[in-house]
């Protein structure tokens, strides 16, 4: 085992019997800044944990061209005059007896040391799932105490126990005094990733020109996403087709629904699937019916005997992409939990889950559906009874979701959201113009989010198909105007009045880039 000891003798300045450092300055600096990388929690015996909070606001205190960790005796004098610190003096003696490291060898300690740490954690949230799977247990303090019983419960806290254990093993970067040579060479490294990888900066695009132009090439890795509409306003419908274009462009997709049946999401993404440009030519025999294959014919089995054979085509053709072991289409995973309640954890669980799946064909989950945002809740012994204050607080858990997954390497989120019905009302006044007081109840999405549109169906009979897109915002590019789509409502495929369903070009995604 690796004593705490050893690992805060390399970060204190003492002196030999001659009253020379035993470790530079500059190196003493070092120790720290990793230990802050590689063991993120202060440790949780008290005295250590007092000694770490002293040292780290000494350093933060530092002008920062002269960072510098206090010295033994600094340390030693301070706690001489705070009462109640004899547990910390006799500790600061032990540290002062173990050998110093620095460099890669004070690095390895500390790996080894977290690693032995997160064993423990481990064990522990083992015996509390087992618990509370088997008899039930109690788990928080005080007001937030509850009792935990049953498998699914035993299943929820052990997916949100394990969620602080990964990140602290992925290590992703949080913080760091940026004036630096590490974060210096992390920018411009960076930078190079970015030049020799042009996929790097590739989006999932909508296929709707006006915002995929507005965002550079559609929604990348690491961005939140959300679509207001009101009810009926297709903002689930937006979100399938952006799904199925992901899907369509090689990008690796899960889709978690919330409030629609497994069988009904993946049943309009078959549906979508026939509209697609591409089959006027693989199946010319049925060009007539490629984009005119109703969902409602295909739920009700009332196809005619030519649509039939021409849907069990589309069908197929996902079956042949396996068979074929080729590289068609994305990976696409459907989750819908059976939980009365699905938190962040539940679905960063899950997504854990699909991503270690897809490694092991050398892939990664690039994008997810949540369909939508206000139908999560909160962790058990995080509720309040406040439902807007739950919605900010998930919308704040996926934007840090779609930051650290994957070990920090990022994924995209969309998810639709309700807009209110007073913002409804007057964006129908409005020729359906939204503005961001439709998300007044999820104010967290105007910080939180990269980008926030809005749906709106015109109701007319002469004007039904068509639907009003706004920007409400959009964090890195300037905001496209509100520009109309239309909706195949047999078929549920939206598409832009600029472009006829049957040019293929707007079909185009990163398919022929990618491989």
């Amino acid at each position: 085992m690796i004593e705490l000891d050893i690992v805060f003798r390399s970060l204190i300045n003492f002196k030999n019997s001659k009253g020379d450092l035993t470790i530079s300055q500059k190196d003493l600096v070092k120790n720290f800044r990793s230990l802050q990388q590689i063991v993120p929690e202060a440790p949780e015996e008290k005295a250590y944990k007092s000694i770490y909070y002293f040292v780290l606001e000494y350093v933060k205190s530092c002008d920062t061209t002269e960072t510098e960790v206090p010295s033994y005796d600094f340390v030693k004098n301070h706690f001489e005059m705070v009462d109640g610190s004899e547990s910390v003096l006799s500790v600061l003696e032990k540290i002062r007896g173990q050998k110093p490291y620095v460099g890669q060898d004070y690095r390895n300690i500390l790996k080894a040391y977290n690693e032995e740490q997160n064993v423990l954690k481990l064990e522990r949230i083992l015996g509390n799932s087992a618990k509370i799977a088997s008899t039930g247990l109690e788990v928080g303090t005080g007001k937030n105490k509850v009792k935990l019983n049953g498998v699914l419960e035993a299943i929820s806290y052990f997916a949100r126990e394990t969620k602080d254990l990964h990140k602290s093993i992925t290590h992703v970067k949080t913080e760091s005094q940026i004036v630096s040579e590490e974060d210096s060479e992390e920018v411009i490294a960076e930078y190079k990733k970015a030049e020799a990888d042009p996929t790097e900066g590739m989006g999932i695009r909508t296929w709707l020109p006006e915002i995929d132009e507005s965002t550079n090439g559609g929604l990348k890795n690491g961005e939140l996403m959300m679509v207001m509409a009101y009810t009926g306003h297709c903002k689930t419908t937006f979100s399938m087709n952006m799904a199925y274009r992901a899907l369509y462009g090689l990008w690796n997709t899960a889709y978690i629904t919330l409030e629609m049946s497994f069988d009904e999401i993946r049943r309009h993404m078959y549906v979508l699937h026939s509209c697609n440009p591409r089959f006027v030519e693989k199946y010319p025999q049925y060009r007539d019916l490629v984009g005119n294959i109703s969902y409602n014919n295909v739920l009700y089995g009332r196809l005619t005997p030519n649509e039939k054979k021409y849907w069990f085509e589309a069908c197929r053709d996902f079956n042949k992409a396996v068979s074929e072991d080729s590289e068609s289409y994305g990976k696409f995973y459907i989750w819908r939990p059976e939980k009365t309640i699905t938190t962040v954890s539940d679905v960063e669980f899950k997504l854990r889950q699909y991503q270690q799946e897809l490694q092991l064909i050398g892939r990664n989950l690039e994008f997810v559906v949540i369909d939508y945002i206000s139908m999560l809740g909160a962790d058990k012994e995080e509720r309040t009874r406040d439902p807007n204050e739950t919605t900010n607080n998930v919308i704040k858990s996926l934007k840090q979701l779609c930051l650290t997954f994957n070990n920090g390497k990022g994924v995209r989120i969309l998810s639709p959201h309700q807009a209110n019905r007073e913002s409804y009302k007057d964006a129908s006044k409005n020729e359906g113009l939204y503005n961001l007081t439709g998300m007044s109840n999820a104010h967290e999405a105007e910080r939180s989010c990269d980008l926030v549109i809005s749906s709106y169906k015109f109701d007319d009979s002469n004007d039904n198909n068509r639907l009003k897109i706004c920007c409400l915002k959009n964090r890195r590019n300037t905001p496209f105007k509100p520009f109309d789509a239309c909706i195949n409502f047999e078929t549920g495929f939206i598409y832009n009045y600029a472009h006829a369903v049957e040019n293929s070009e707007m079909m185009v995604d990163i398919s022929g880039v990618v491989g």
